[in-house]
């Protein structure tokens, strides 16, 4: 299971999964695909006024 962080982007309303840190097998695979469940290890709220990278 691969872990991410989920970060909330308050001015477009969007959220956007980053990864912080490959599953064993992720880690092994030569193109890192992980076909597990992944997990949502922190989330954070974007308080400045930023547009997310889809809305710039």
């Amino acid at each position: 299971m691969c872990y991410f962080e989920l970060v909330h982007h308050t001015l477009c309303g969007h959220d956007h999964k980053r990864l912080i840190q490959y599953c064993h097998f992720a880690r092994n695979d030569p193109l890192h695909q992980c076909f597990g469940a992944w997990n949502i290890k922190r989330q954070w709220v974007q308080r400045e006024p930023v547009l997310c990278d889809d809305c710039l």
